[in-house]
């Protein structure tokens, strides 16, 4: 029989997940999977099982938000583990998971989902060669907002509290010196925020990359100009369509290497956001890990051409830190 570690955070969302771990445990098995699920109790203790945990699984399923899906991910990472992945979202805003086609509170179309189809190799990013990320990396003004959110608000009121919540910033917004080093050029330009995206959305817009693809090699970063408060209204508006990326006050790349700085030292919000957890303080550099990692889901969004690439390239040997 085929083996399957299911790590479960009961803690996210709205904690309605242990009402459905029977159902997934039985579709599992239905697909010929012994499942071995492992409860987080603690930070820390997901990291420290996969560090120690007998490597040959067939599958690694994490059901959570995307801040345990990201440890999920950097734990299997750094132990070289390059098993497919798949993800169940039970978290608040689950961007992600979002982007492959599943939704929260479907979790049995999630389950024969990962047990019917063929996972695809997708890219990663890789934050100072030690923090590996799988949807975003953000700075700057709103992207702290995760972070600040208090953990009962945020599950009442799931990604509502997050846009209340930058609306609160707003009075504190002003326009930040940023310099942004591609592998092609060099650009300095006043910023309110910025993102580093490999798939479309996170804090539950889903089209802020529209052009984005988790199999290309590239990521797209997006950062609103440090303009006048009153010409960000219809920016944000155009977030909602994915129009703002043709927009003159956005400032819109693609690579597959960053290096982001902060000009200026009076700045307080110096830390990142990786996968909405907090990251390293700027400066830090960013590189695509192509093809790092199989995961499952529905690609309908991605180009077809990257779905057949992926799938017929040999697997990749797994990065050493």
């Amino acid at each position: 029989m085929k083996k399957l570690k299911l790590f479960y955070n009961p803690f996210s969302g709205n904690k309605s997940f242990k009402f459905d771990l029977d159902v997934c445990i039985g579709i599992f098995q239905e697909g010929g999977y012994e499942v071995h699920p492992f409860r987080t109790l603690h930070p820390g203790d997901i990291d420290t099982h996969i560090a120690t945990m007998d490597p040959n699984y067939d599958i690694i399923v994490a059901s959570g938000g995307d801040g345990t899906v990201n440890i999920v991910l950097n734990a299997m990472m750094h132990r070289g583990l390059h098993i497919p992945l798949g993800i169940i979202p039970s978290g608040t805003a689950n961007d992600f998971a979002t982007y492959l086609g599943f939704k929260s509170g479907e979790v049995e179309d999630v389950c024969r989902t990962i047990v019917s189809t063929n996972p695809v190799d997708i890219d990663l990013g890789l934050v100072n060669d030690s923090i590996f990320f799988i949807n975003v990396c953000a700075g700057g003004f709103f992207t702290n907002v995760s972070q600040i959110v208090d953990k009962d608000v945020k599950n009442a009121l799931g990604s509502l509290s997050y846009y209340l919540k930058g609306v609160e910033q707003l009075p504190q917004f002003r326009k930040v010196p940023f310099r942004i080093t591609t592998s092609e050029d060099v650009i300095e330009e006043d910023l309110y925020f910025y993102m580093i995206m490999n798939s479309a959305g996170t804090g539950g817009f889903t089209n802020l990359s529209p052009e984005a693809s988790i199999t290309d090699g590239k990521f797209e970063f997006i950062a609103i100009k440090g303009k006048p408060l009153i010409e960000m209204t219809p920016v944000l508006m155009k977030m909602l369509t994915g129009e703002h990326i043709h927009d003159k006050n956005v400032l819109y790349l693609r690579d597959h290497y960053f290096k982001i700085e902060c000009l200026d030292p009076d700045f307080k919000i110096t830390e990142s956001t990786v996968d909405g957890e907090l990251g390293p303080d700027m400066p830090f550099e960013i590189k695509v890990i192509p093809k790092a990692i199989p995961v499952f889901g529905k690609f309908e969004k991605e180009p077809k051409e990257n779905i057949i690439k992926s799938l017929l390239k040999s697997p990749v040997k797994p990065v050493k830190l």
